[in-house]
């Protein structure tokens, strides 16, 4: 859902494929350890069974970005070029704790982790059941986004959390990836990471590239046509697979 309205600019130039990672929204959600290399190879055996052969262009937004660079990382030869929305860049663990504690389940389940394996599960649901919640739009999603995500298992959020994000490190993805064709887009107003952040260390590869466009973290919502035309002006023109 939250590319739903992205993609529809993108269809008929190339060959999509749009996932719920594991543990969220209509994907299994098995009781493990949700580390990065967990989640890229659910997304590799997900383009292997669509049939969709490599090299892949890889686009993710926020903790997609990290998950993008580490499929990657891991496997170069399948990959021909990034995309990262909304990178959420952090030098360390401690400043990405800081950093990520302006989202109200973030905070919660940082700050006070047993309070939040009680009170969260319960939450969200009450979300899912109670569409009045998610009336009015906000700058991260719809109300019908905002209800999908909720459908997220509480375990593989939190574990997602701490793996991809909180104690994952974007500089060593970044330099292993470097040789790579890359395209970062960021919001004017991304509360998770500044453009100025990502600016420096950036810079250091030739290959990459950052546009920075007025807008929140969640880009791929709230400025869909903007992002779409910034995606396809770096991925050129492709022909579409037939019959897909």
């Amino acid at each position: 859902m939250v590319w739903e309205e992205l993609v529809s600019h993108l269809e008929g130039r190339y060959t999509l494929i749009a996932l719920d990672l594991l543990g969220y929204g209509g994907s299994p959600k098995p009781r493990i350890e949700y580390t990065a290399a967990v989640h890229v190879e659910a997304i590799r055996r997900t383009l292997h069974q669509a049939g969709v052969e490599p090299p892949h262009t890889l686009v993710g937004l926020s903790m997609g970005a990290d998950l993008v660079l580490e499929f990657a990382r891991r496997w170069p030869g399948e990959v021909r070029e990034l995309v990262a929305i909304g990178f959420p860049y952090y030098r360390d663990e401690a400043e990405a704790r800081v950093a990520l504690q302006h989202n109200a389940w973030i905070r919660l389940t940082l700050r006070h982790p047993l309070i939040a394996s009680v009170a969260t599960p319960a939450l969200w649901r009450l979300g899912r059941r109670s569409a009045w919640l998610f009336r009015r739009r906000s700058a991260l999603y719809s109300p019908k986004i905002a209800a999908d995500a909720l459908r997220a298992s509480y375990f593989a959020f939190r574990s997602s959390l701490y793996n991809c994000m909180v104690r994952f490190r974007q500089d060593e993805a970044l330099k292993a990836t470097g040789e790579l064709r890359r395209l970062f887009i960021h919001g004017t107003h991304d509360e998770w990471a500044t453009a100025e952040a990502l600016g420096a260390p950036l810079a250091r590869y030739p290959n990459t590239r950052l546009e920075v466009i007025e807008g929140p973290h969640n880009l791929v919502v709230a400025e869909p046509e903007r992002t779409a035309e910034l995606i396809a002006g770096h991925l050129g023109p492709m022909a579409p697979l037939p019959n897909r």
